[in-house]
């Protein structure tokens, strides 16, 4: 027996009329509207979702380098020690056996660098900066485990953990018996980063706390070093951004190992440099000069608005001081700001071209001191 259905569209069919569907299609036109929005959504999702869960994915993964991992063994007899070469040092042509390097400015001799431990500091800090966010925002107990590895690794394993200081660090071969230099503090300054996100997983699975203790006695006899080193009491004086960038890394670690008041002073200090480092137009004389005037001269803005930053935690305004000549880091930004968009138009030297947009980082910063 036919259903009403079959009854009904045999009727229509048999008077020439088509029989009513219960579930009308939208029209043609409408239909491809609804699927192009569609594409364009599904395409868009990646662009947005994409970097954060590739970069935490990533960082999952990464296998664990220390400076124990070395390609050969180190030249000081100890694979333990941090060693990397000075970026703008060369084989000596008027030498039979290259040495003393010499220097030039702006040329980066990335085939010596490479051979050195830098960019193992960048994979840690990358790797642990990444994991701490992934349990801070998505409370993620993988994230927090795996950032507990890189640390154990570096800062507390015996096979593993690198020395405390950097006596090695930027050797200039042929020089002061192929020790490091005051410069070479620079490289660990992101170290800044890593003790600013430990505290951050504290009661995570990443450590427990007696292994925090182990971690805090690693960066105290780094602190040490920092402050007693010739080297690294060269760099503290430094009168360009290798002074500001010192400052960075001290009062930070100073801060995570409770040295509230050095870390005030340090912070304090950053007063003179405001004064020293600025023209009263907020131009920078001392990075200006360089083969990579604009590099340099957002390299040590980026120090001094971490500065700003930490110091505001602990109740020092660097951002609103004006410095007796008129300087302040405010003029120091809107110096350099017309070229963020054009930095084709730098009236300086610069070898390291600039990508349009490099201002974006401090001006991102500059928003959130002004809140």
């Amino acid at each position: 027996m036919p259903s009403p259905r079959e009854t009904c569209a045999a009727i229509t069919e048999t008077r020439g009329v088509r029989a009513p569907r219960l579930h009308r299609e939208p029209p043609t036109s409408v239909r491809s509207v609804v699927k192009l929005l569609s594409l364009l959504l599904i395409a868009a999702l990646p662009l947005v979702a994409a970097p954060v869960i590739g970069s935490l994915a990533k960082a999952l993964v990464a296998p664990i380098i220390t400076v124990t991992d070395k390609a050969k063994p180190s030249p000081t007899g100890d694979n333990h020690d941090y060693v990397s070469y000075a970026r703008y040092y060369w084989p000596n042509p008027n030498t039979p056996d290259g040495l003393p390097f010499v220097s030039r400015d702006g040329q980066h001799n990335r085939e010596q660098v490479a051979a050195g431990d830098r960019d193992k500091v960048d994979k840690l800090v990358d790797a642990v900066t990444q994991l701490a966010h992934g349990w801070t925002e998505q409370h993620r107990a993988d994230c927090a485990l795996r950032a507990g590895e890189w640390l154990r690794a570096w800062f507390i394993t015996p096979a593993t953990r690198m020395a405390p200081g950097l006596k090695y660090a930027q050797v200039r071969l042929g020089h002061s018996q192929n020790l490091g230099n005051a410069a070479g503090v620079l490289d660990t300054r992101d170290f800044a980063k890593i003790v600013a996100v430990i505290p951050v997983l504290r009661g995570s699975p990443a450590f427990t706390a007696d292994e925090e203790k182990a971690i805090q006695a690693w960066f105290g006899e780094h602190y040490r070093w920092l402050q007693t080193a010739p080297t690294a009491k060269a760099e503290h004086a430094a009168k360009n951004n290798h002074g500001t960038w010192f400052l960075v890394q001290a009062a930070a670690i100073a801060h995570y190992l409770g040295k509230d008041d050095e870390a005030r002073a340090l912070y304090e200090e950053d007063k003179a440099h405001i004064a020293a480092h600025f023209a009263a137009d907020g131009s920078q004389p001392e990075e200006i000069r360089r083969e990579d005037g604009l590099h340099y001269s957002h390299f040590n803005l980026q120090a001094h608005l971490e500065l700003a930053v930490q110091a505001k935690k602990l109740g020092v305004d660097l951002w609103h001081y004006i410095a007796p000549n008129g300087a302040s880091l405010k003029k120091g930004i809107e110096y350099v700001r017309p070229y963020n968009a054009a930095p084709e138009t730098w009236p300086h030297k610069e070898k390291e071209k600039k990508q349009p947009g490099f201002m974006d980082d401090i001006l991102a910063r500059a928003a959130e001191l002004d809140k």
